[in-house]
Parts: structure tokens; sequence; C-alpha cells
């Protein structure tokens, strides 16, 4: 069993203080955003730090999350102006804390705390879409409105963690932010008892009984995960080979590709089940993954396809499949890369896979367990044992 280090006897304790909106029922986070705080969180309090959990809502929205840890401290702010006044009061009465925001509001949020707090604050920024690849479905407004405080707010912070080297390049190159404020610590989406979990039963029928070589894919049914145009390719690929796709996940999106799917005639031959609590298992039993996505940061169904040892075709989209496979210019080291959008390459890279001899699994596992608990855990902390900050006045 895989056991997070403790904390080194001679490595000082930190207060360390999640902010995002995990334990607010009234917004739920997105589910990269809620593993990583869980992960990090419990196994920051694993190694004798003290962890706390703020949460932006009134006592009547706060949701405790079963899976956090019992030593992490719910500290609920309240909403409103009264939630930026505690916000305060909190970092007046823990100087030093390190403060780790993530997702637009409360990177924003954090970032002016800098501004009153000076050295009493370490705050950290942490950054997991793509600012401009969001400009093709972000409404213009809100658009406009978040990365003008992304331009006038970021560099105040110690530290702006970016889940991928592309997100820091397009921060750096086309949102202003100083590049001595970047840093890119991929997240820690392997999980050491993947294989135990893949072992469980799927219940669905094309697993249970299989005829048909399987093409799956998971995510948010959203604009952003181009499923509307892995339907597409599918339909291609269909032309070719008797082949079946399931889409995990579940959106705004389903009643429009559940019409797309009929539409193109493949009602027989894809399914959409929903959310699933264990992927690892229909990964496991799938033939190939497929990720169709227009944008992603670092896209965690990649890493937990390798750590299975299922083949890869994914999108060349801003930003991480590319450094997920190790890709250059011409090819990936551990799957294949198409063009975002572009169908029939997405079909022949299909077929290509699914045509040629399974790749060796323990190669494509090892390659998954780059992206470590332990690995990310050393990184951030080498970013939070700075010099001793101030003490309040």
């Amino acid at each position: 069993m895989h056991s997070v280090a403790t904390r080194a006897a001679d490595a000082p304790a930190l207060r360390i203080a999640f902010y995002n909106n995990l334990l607010a029922s009234h917004k739920r986070s997105h589910g990269g955003v809620r593993q990583w705080t869980l992960t990090m969180a419990n196994a920051l309090v694993e190694r004798g730090h003290a962890v706390d959990m703020l949460v932006e809502a009134p006592q009547s929205r706060f949701v405790d999350e079963p899976l956090l840890d019992a030593r992490v401290r719910r500290v609920i702010l309240g909403n409103g102006i009264a939630a930026w006044l505690r916000l305060r009061q909190y970092v007046q009465q823990h100087p030093g804390v390190r403060l780790v925001a993530a997702l637009d509001y409360y990177n924003l949020r954090a970032a002016k705390l800098k501004r009153r707090f000076g050295d009493r604050v370490h705050v950290m920024l942490t950054q997991r879409e793509n600012l401009s690849a969001d400009m093709a479905w972000r409404k213009p407004l809100k658009y406009w409105w978040n990365t003008l405080g992304v331009r006038r707010y970021f560099n105040r912070a110690d530290a702006v963690v970016t889940v991928s080297k592309g997100l820091a390049t397009d921060l750096r190159d086309n949102w202003g932010v100083a590049e001595s404020k970047l840093h890119t610590i991929y997240n820690p989406a392997f999980r050491p008892g993947v294989l135990e979990l893949a072992k469980q039963p799927v219940d669905h029928p094309w697993f249970t009984d299989k005829r048909s070589p399987i093409v799956l894919a998971a995510g948010r049914l959203h604009y952003v995960k181009g499923f509307d145009d892995l339907l597409r390719a599918f339909a291609l690929l269909r032309q070719r080979i008797d082949v079946r796709l399931v889409i995990l996940g579940e959106g705004k999106e389903r009643e429009p590709l559940t019409a797309l799917v009929e539409s193109l005639g493949l009602a027989d031959s894809v399914a959409l089940p929903g959310r699933v609590a264990n992927a690892a298992a229909w990964m496991a039993r799938a033939d190939v993954f497929a990720l169709s996505s227009r944008r992603e940061g670092l896209p965690a169904v990649l890493i937990e396809a390798l750590a299975v040892g299922l083949p890869i075709v994914a999108t060349r989209c801003p930003s991480g499949p590319d450094e997920i496979l190790e890709a250059d210019d011409r090819e990936a080291r551990w799957g294949s890369l198409v063009d975002v959008g572009d169908a029939p390459q997405m079909a022949a890279a299909l077929h290509a896979a699914l045509s040629s001899a399974r790749p060796d699994r323990a190669v494509l596992r090892a390659r998954a367990e780059a992206f470590s608990l332990d690995r990310a855990l050393q990184q951030y902390l080498a970013l939070w044992h700075v010099a001793p900050l101030a003490s309040a006045d």
C-alpha cells in the first residue's frame, strides 16, 4: 500500500489554507479541482502540517466532503462583504499562512489580499485552464472581466502554479504574468491503487459480453471536450470496422450530443452511461481511449488511461496532452496526437490504434507514475518553504 512520507523532523510545520469552492453546495468544484484539493489537503495533514479549508458560503450552503480528512479544519467565511472581512481576519490571525487558491474568482480574491497584507501571507494561485483557448466559448463580458483581473492582479501573488507548461506559456506570453512568478507542477493524477480499481466489474452489456472493440472517452459533456467532433470521427470509423463508442460523463451537452448520435445513425453503437464511480474499470476493458478536447489544462483522464495500459488517441489541444504523451512536432511517445476538430484524422488514428498490437502496459504505467503525489508535494513544499514571513502588527 502506498503511503505519503511524513514531514521531516527538521522541516517546520506550515499552515496551509485551500481557498476554492469545494465545500459550497451552490458552487461545487469541477472534478479536477475537487480531486486535487482532496488529494493535496489529505496528504499535507498526514505529513503533519496544519491544513484549513476556507468556505466562502453561509452555513446553510456548507456541504461537508466525506473524503476530506477530519483533521482538516473547515473555516466558514460566509458570503458577500462578510466573507471578505472574515478572510482578512483569518490572515491576520494566522501570519505566515500559505493561501492556495483555485478557480477564477478565488484566484483574483486571493491576489487582492497580497496588496493588503504583503509578506504576512504567502499567496499561491493555481491556473488550470488555457485562458486564450477559452475565448472561443466564454461569454464575452465575463471573459473580459476575468482576464482583466488576471492582467491586474496575478503578478501580486508570490507564485502562480500552472498544471502544464502550456498554461504557463499562455499566461506569460498573452496575459503579462511575469516568468519569475510562474511554476509548473503537474497534478498528482496517478493513483497507486488504480490496478486494483481496474479489476472491479463493469455493469454494462458491451463490456460483459464483448463482441466488438470499444473506444472509450470520458469527461464533462461540454463544448470544450469536443465530443461532437469525436462522434463525427466515430461515424467515419464505423464505415471501416465494427466498433462501439462509450462516453462517460454528464453535462449540459447531453441533449445535443444525443441528437447528433441519432442524426449520424449511431444509436446502436454509441452509449452515454453518465458519470461512473470507477472509470479505471471501464478503461481496463476498453481497446483505445479517445480525447477530443478543444482545450485542456492537464487532462487527468489521459494519465489514468496510461496507468491501466490503454492505447491513447488525443487532440493536440492547448494544453497538456502533448506534455503527458511527450510529443515533439511529429509524433507522441506514448500515444497518437491529431489536430483539433479533424474528424478524418481522428478516425484514421483510432483505426490505426485498434489495428496495432497493444503497447506494453508496464511501460505505459511507468509513464503515468511520473505524475505522482510525492513528486507534486515536493514541488509545492519547495515553493512554500520560503523565508519566514513577517508577523502581523
